[in-house]
């Protein structure tokens, strides 16, 4: 029997609230970007979207070691209840450049967003067990996960809707501002931490970004699995940043669709994110099982290809498309091609669930309790240095002018890469699961 104790329950919404909060205002952005062509600092509109991107990321790269040595160091709970209350006046600030159109602020609060959820990462997974029993990793790392996709899927369409209308941003701005307080609401009624205050007293926060980030990464290469695991988990986050920014411009370019076309592939991608963890939790009954890391990576690669398949065949009618007005989600189904993108898109994202739920409750079980904040920081470092690159490589592809079929191709052989490598780690418990 599964058991969700108060105060997972508390850090459950505390986490939903504040990944929604995020995502609404980075996809209402993104799409204002996408459909209102905006350019900025001389960058075009396709190349913005993918640049949001890295904005967000940004600080996840610079602060993450720091972030994880505050959360060693002080009260987790304290330190998050000064951080959801920085994301209330986020909001504000936010709410301000939609309502004065200033794309300049608005990409400044999506850094300072992406700033404070950089703070809160790994208090978030360090939290998990404390609230939960080791043999429950797996379920509450898949209830946390599913919410943060769930919150993902919700934003995604709230914004995409909200930034749809017509120059009436009002509605849009009312749930930015309710959604900051009510994470802030559920995050005061965390229970405070029993501090050892001896051990933290030791921990010593480096605000260097050079020194504290190189501390952090010799913690983590000196375990051999943690480094396996975080690579893993990075890879994750290159493959997911790269083609949810893909997304909005399938829609576009591809079929021609309207925003809620572009909202409706999102929404696909994400629910198949927050399935996924809870299926493996069924399928494996709550054990941590490796062979899933690899077998998982290799089904999300198949899928990748014959999503660029698809969308090759479906580019050669998109000129047809183009004359007339944008589509509708209902014109879209109508397409030969639609069901088949649908269908890749949730099978991609179901087993991408799949790959990164195991990895981080095997994170957090072969990690020392005193470590945990800083290694979860540090894997935010690397998967930070994921997101960006990816970010850059995507900037640099569309400034090339490929096709999107010849990005989501490339993707995927890099796929491929990665997944010769992990099946070679994990080899012995790939060889188990064959036997099985």
């Amino acid at each position: 029997m599964r058991k969700i104790t108060p105060e997972l329950n508390s850090l459950f919404w505390t986490q939903l609230y504040g990944a929604l909060n995020d995502n609404l205002f980075k996809s209402a952005l993104v799409i204002l970007i996408a459909y209102k062509n905006i350019s900025l600092f001389g960058v075009n509109s396709a190349s913005m979207v993918a640049l949001c991107g890295g904005v967000f990321i940004l600080p996840f790269f610079f602060l993450s070691a720091t972030s994880g040595q505050l959360a060693d160091k002080l009260d987790k709970v304290w330190l998050t209840h000064r951080i959801k209350e920085a994301e209330v006046l986020m909001a504000v600030l936010g709410c301000i450049g939609i309502i004065f159109q200033n794309y300049y602020i608005m990409l400044f609060v999506l850094f300072l967003l992406g700033l404070q959820a950089t703070f809160f990462g790994p208090i978030k997974y360090s939290l998990i067990p404390h609230y939960t029993s080791k043999d429950q990793l797996i379920f509450a790392n898949a209830m946390v996960s599913s919410g943060t996709f769930v919150a993902i899927l919700i934003g995604t369409i709230i914004g995409g809707v909200a930034a749809g209308f017509q120059n009436n941003y009002w509605p849009l701005i009312a749930v930015l501002l309710i959604v900051a307080y009510l994470g802030l609401h559920y995050a005061k009624k965390l229970p405070l931490e029993n501090i050892n205050v001896e051990e933290r007293a030791a921990i010593v926060v480096d605000w260097n970004f050079f020194t504290s980030t190189r501390d952090i990464l010799k913690l983590i290469f000196q375990s051999p699995m943690i480094a396996l695991l975080i690579v893993g988990l990075s890879w994750f986050w290159f493959m997911g940043a790269g083609l949810l920014s893909i997304l909005p411009l399938i829609a576009k370019n591809v079929f021609n669709g309207n925003e809620n076309v572009a909202t409706m592939m999102l929404f696909t991608f994400t629910i198949g994110m927050g399935v996924g963890p809870f299926l493996l939790e069924k399928i494996t009954k709550g054990k941590v099982r490796r062979w899933v890391i690899p077998l998982s990576l290799i089904a999300m690669t198949l899928f990748i290809f014959d999503l660029s398949f698809v969308i090759k065949a479906s580019s050669k009618a998109s000129f047809l498309l183009s004359i007339g007005e944008s589509i509708s989600v209902r014109d879209f189904f109508k397409l030969n091609s639609s069901a088949r993108v649908i269908f890749d898109l949730f099978m991609l994202s179901l087993f991408g669930g799949m790959f990164t739920v195991p990895q981080f409750a095997e994170l957090q079980r072969v990690t020392k309790e005193s470590e945990l904040s800083r290694v979860v920081a540090g894997n935010n470092v690397i998967n930070a240095l994921a997101m960006v690159s990816v970010s850059i490589l995507l900037m640099i592809f569309h400034q090339q002018k490929l096709s999107l079929s010849t990005i989501l191709s490339l993707l995927g052989f890099l796929n491929i890469l990665m997944c010769l490598g992990l099946v070679y780690f994990y080899k012995e418990e790939f060889n188990k699961f064959w036997r099985f």
